[in-house]
């Protein structure tokens, strides 16, 4: 049976409503017609709409954290005030813009996700080809990419930026296993942070689209999504402050 008899050409709106609503017909959908185009766009989107929310909190950040230096830092603190000003306007200017890297941050995330899945593919005799893995990273990618982003913009917009004073505000600003951490270890809050609804959403996604597309056994299939999903803390832990 050829894909178009399995699976009559759909539109990529579609079929990202679909991850949300109806999963497993997204996944057997993308088995037989992998795409990405339209997801990846609609993440860019919303992303890029939660990074410009995002910016006056990120921006407050940056000051409050480059005046702390001013207190802890000897070299910060024997800057002459007109240079203290410059670097904080310079890391502001930079904070201003950052929303322009999301699409390459956002793709460069689907790559190396479609890579690990690959390799796993091979190691546990799957079936799935990189097309249809990096069809399925790039749709699962809207949840947290996309609405998680998002909702973490307007979470801060609606708090302000004085309520934000360091990454770690803005890191736990949804809804996570830090929330039962308050004020404890930064490195300890950056991973109980990387626990919250959207990475747990998409973990599950993501084992699930591995099964019905790759035809990965269920163990390995979650494996490989805890991976993707999480294995984020090991480079964000050990650098949280």
């Amino acid at each position: 049976m050829t894909a178009d008899v399995a699976s009559p050409k759909r539109h990529g709106l579609a079929v990202l409503w679909d991850v949300i609503v109806a999963p497993r017909t997204a996944f057997e959908y993308l088995r037989d017609r992998p795409q990405w185009g339209w997801a990846f766009v609609a993440l860019c989107v919303l992303g890029i709409g939660g990074a410009f929310l995002q910016i006056p909190a990120g921006l407050h950040v940056v000051e409050a954290t480059l005046h702390q230096s001013a207190a802890t830092d000897p070299n910060f603190a024997a800057m002459s005030p007109e240079k203290q000003q410059q670097i904080v306007r310079q890391a502001q200017q930079i904070q201003s813009f950052s929303w322009t890297f999301f699409p390459v941050i956002a793709i460069i995330s689907i790559a190396i996700a479609a890579l690990i899945f690959l390799v796993g593919n091979a190691i546990f005799k799957g079936q799935g080809r990189f097309a249809q893995l990096f069809a399925l990273a790039a749709n699962v990618a809207l949840i947290n990419f996309g609405i998680g982003y998002l909702l973490i913009g307007v979470l801060t917009a609606l708090h302000g930026p004085d309520a934000f004073s360091t990454q770690r505000d803005i890191l736990t600003v949804l809804p996570s296993l830090a929330w039962v951490a308050p004020g404890g270890n930064p490195k300890v809050v950056t991973l109980l942070a990387t626990f919250n609804p959207f990475q747990i959403w998409s973990f599950v996604l993501l084992a699930m689209g591995l099964g019905i597309i790759a035809r990965i056994p269920r163990v390995p299939a979650y494996a490989l999504a805890a991976i993707v999903s999480f294995g984020g803390i090991l480079f964000a832990v050990p650098f949280a402050k």
